[in-house]
């Protein structure tokens, strides 16, 4: 039985507005010592809260999402939410259409539900959309993205 890995707090912002980044020790202290330089050159990278994200940018165009030929539009009913999420709901997605994360829509011809767990920290609530009958519609890419293992046993040597 292997020893589970030691997780360690890095902080990447400053003393008066830390942010901390969690990192695991897979590597020795150099890689580690490295690992901990890089965050800190690129610390603009990893926002700490919706307000710092910068959204959907238009520039770089829009995503299509390629259906199966036969795909038909989907619509299914929301899941039901438990009441004392509500309003932590809707001031989370309050902060994700002011970040530009989202984006309010009139009509469409595919609706999926959210799931709002609760997060290990009570009083916390995650959002997630149900996908999976739009994953199911969906042409898959033949030649996916391959296991970063694979890639660093690769690179490595």
């Amino acid at each position: 039985m292997s020893k589970p890995l030691k997780t360690r707090n890095v902080n990447i912002g400053s003393e008066a507005e830390p942010k901390f980044m969690k990192i695991q020790d897979y590597w020795g202290k150099d890689m580690v010592a490295k690992v901990d330089e890089l965050l800190h050159e690129y610390k603009d990278l990893f926002p700490k809260r919706f307000s710092h994200l910068k959204g959907i940018i238009g520039d770089l165009g829009v995503m299509n999402i390629t259906l199966k030929p036969n795909a038909k539009p989907f619509k299914q009913r929301p899941y039901r939410l438990n009441s004392d999420y509500k309003e932590k709901m809707h001031q989370e997605l309050e902060k994700m259409l002011d970040a530009s994360i989202i984006e309010p829509m009139e009509e469409s011809d595919w609706v999926s539900p959210m799931v709002v767990p609760e997060k290990k920290q009570k009083g916390k609530i995650k959002i997630y959309i149900d996908l999976r009958n739009l994953n199911d519609a969906c042409v898959h890419n033949q030649f996916p993205m391959p296991f970063i293992d694979k890639v660093l046993e690769n690179f490595g040597g």
